[in-house]
């Protein structure tokens, strides 16, 4: 089903008041923050739950439009493509304060489980373009350095590739996991 606008709009609204005051927004400050009654409000939405649920598959599913841009793309190399990837979250959402998501759960944890799932699931493309692995060669110079950087050997050799179980330990291992865990501490995830 295709969104109306004023439903649209509303989303936007609310993820603006979302990312000011958290889950204790009211509908008068989603109305004040888009010169809007709450009647119009209410005429798309019935509730606060119904608007996380709505903004919650709105996100997620403008997050898989951009991943799909990325993965159909031939202007990116395997490489820039992993890193679009794990990134993929489209502009007009990089300020959402994940932190404000937890409480979801004790107030809403119908929409709560709804989030849980779409951030466990959905991983299959990104996952599958990371057992391509990365070849040297196809990587732009940007690239190179930092594959040089990251993967070259005690002798300064360089791998003419990086298959997908070694990529993975680098991605995944013990070291980058306790330096994001460092960040998030912190900073926060915004």
């Amino acid at each position: 089903m295709k969104m109306t606008e004023i439903r649209e709009k509303i989303l936007l609204g609310i993820i603006q008041v979302f990312n000011k005051k958290g889950l204790k927004f009211t509908m008068d400050d989603v109305a004040d923050e888009l010169k809007i009654s709450k009647k119009t409000i209410y005429k798309e939405f019935t509730s606060k739950e119904e608007m996380f649920e709505t903004m919650a598959d709105y996100v997620f599913d403008n997050i898989k439009v951009r991943e799909e841009e990325i993965l159909n793309s031939t202007e990116y190399t395997t490489a820039e493509k992993i890193r679009l990837l794990l990134s993929a979250m489209p502009e007009g959402y990089r300020n959402i304060n994940f932190q404000e998501l937890h409480p979801l759960k004790e107030k809403y944890p119908k929409v709560y489980k709804k989030v849980q799932k779409r951030l466990e699931t959905g991983w299959e493309p990104t996952l599958k373009l990371m057992e391509q692995g990365i070849v040297y060669d196809d990587l732009s110079e940007e690239d190179k350095e930092a594959y040089e950087d990251l993967f070259a050997d005690e002798n300064g050799e360089i791998p003419e590739a990086i298959d997908s179980s070694a990529l993975n330990e680098w991605l995944f291992n013990e070291d980058t996991i306790r330096k994001v865990l460092a960040i998030l501490m912190e900073q926060g995830i915004k």
